[in-house]
């Protein structure tokens, strides 16, 4: 998880020195409906502790009740690549793709804002290997947080979740996400 951290570290820094060159940004989260698309990186656990490649789509609505409160839900789809590991001494792989229904409430600060995210998440995974071939799933929780930064109606987040299953090992993505507000 240290890579992770680092990275969102670096990340917000970056964020955060755009948002100071930026003069054409609007203030206030966005209120309505959303839609986006990510890209980023799935790390298993235990038997898979490995990285690859995730995508993810999704759609939400932010009900901007109160200034500087944003409140939301939101219903994401999100396809890892291959895991590789190590099952009772023989190589094997993990498939995981889950959909995720999700609450969030985060804090606006101009264009920028942070946020945390919380909810279930249905997930089937497929392990294969040499021998080894077994289809899982389940319903388990999945809890993360992010950052945004808002120019006009897109926006662009970076953000790490957590599917915590006990069947498979826990599950985190980090996805950087381009969302468009309607």
């Amino acid at each position: 998880m240290s890579r992770i951290m680092r990275r969102m570290t670096l990340a917000g820094v970056v964020m955060g020195l755009a948002l100071m060159a930026s003069t054409h940004c609007v203030a206030g989260g966005s209120t309505g409906l959303y839609v986006g698309i990510g890209a980023g990186q799935i790390q298993g656990d235990d038997d898979f502790d490995d990285e690859a490649s995730a995508a993810k789509v999704f759609a939400g609505y932010n009900f901007g009740w109160l200034p500087f409160l944003d409140l939301g839900a939101e219903l994401s789809y999100l396809n890892g690549s291959e895991l590789d590991g190590d099952v009772d001494g023989t190589s094997a792989t993990l498939d995981i793709e889950s959909l995720q229904a999700m609450g969030i409430a985060g804090f606006s600060f101009g264009p920028f804002g942070v946020y945390g995210k919380a909810g279930m998440a249905d997930w089937d995974a497929d392990r294969n290997g040499r021998g080894v071939s077994k289809d899982y799933s389940g319903t388990d929780p999945v809890y993360g947080f992010g950052a945004r930064v808002q120019l006009f109606d897109v926006t662009g987040r970076l953000e790490v979740e957590r599917i915590d299953a006990d069947r498979i090992g826990h599950v985190d993505t980090l996805t950087g996400s381009v969302v468009y507000t309607f």
